[in-house]
């Protein structure tokens, strides 16, 4: 035990000798501030994509079309939405009318009241993306009210709708024109850059263990 414990106490020391070669990630910050929209919307798919996300783009008009495409491929029958919010209420009365066979719970009673719905009945949820980050791929939601925060973490399947407009290029964009009212950030700031993953011991990948397993963006 002695020896085993006096070699590892000898690497530790010879690595805190070797020279730091990592590179600060400030110095490794893409210059995006300057690039035009195009360019900045491109990064940001790139980004999620590499995180297992699945993006789709809208010309503006045809996202209702992409979300009642996206329900008729994988058979999603209930559906969680929240209301008050015009965005959500239109995707709403979309999937209504374009298939009879679904159904549809509202985020508008309190959590405990839900819990197994939300567990165990939800298909898919809906909500809206204050802002993303192409820089990192990063969606940026703020849970309120309309939208409560476990809508974002329950169930298997989370669509986010976001508006091209509202992509920035770093975090620090945020930080600098902050997105919310009051001076002080949220407390309750939701970041997602892909589905939910962990990995075990042996480092095997899996999705959705914690959270939905599967991410889906609409950029309008």
């Amino acid at each position: 035990m002695n020896n085993a414990r006096t070699r590892i106490l000898s690497r530790l020391r010879q690595g805190q000798h070797k020279p730091k070669t990592a590179i600060p990630f400030k110095a490794r910050r893409l210059e995006t501030e300057h690039f035009e929209s195009g360019v900045i919307k491109a990064l940001f798919i790139d980004q999620l994509r590499e995180s297992h996300a699945e993006v789709y783009e809208s010309d503006g008009e045809n996202w209702s079309e992409i979300i009642t495409q996206i329900a008729n491929e994988n058979s999603f029958k209930t559906w969680l939405v929240a209301k008050n919010l015009p965005l959500i209420e239109q995707t709403y009365k979309t999937l209504k009318s374009s298939q009879n066979n679904l159904s549809f719970i509202h985020y508008d009673k309190d959590y405990e009241t839900l819990k197994d719905c939300l567990f165990k009945q939800v298909d898919a949820s809906i909500t809206l993306a204050k802002a993303a980050i192409a820089e990192t791929g990063t969606l940026l939601l703020i849970p309120d009210k309309h939208e409560p925060r476990m809508m974002s973490l329950i169930p298997p399947v989370h669509i986010v709708l976001l508006k091209q407009s509202d992509i920035v290029s770093s975090f620090q964009q945020i930080v600098d024109q902050p997105l919310w009212e009051s001076t002080a950030m949220p407390t309750n700031i939701v970041f997602i850059s892909g589905p939910s993953k962990t990995a075990d011991i042996q480092q095997t990948l899996a999705y959705g263990a914690h959270g939905p397993k599967r991410l889906i963006v609409i950029i309008i």
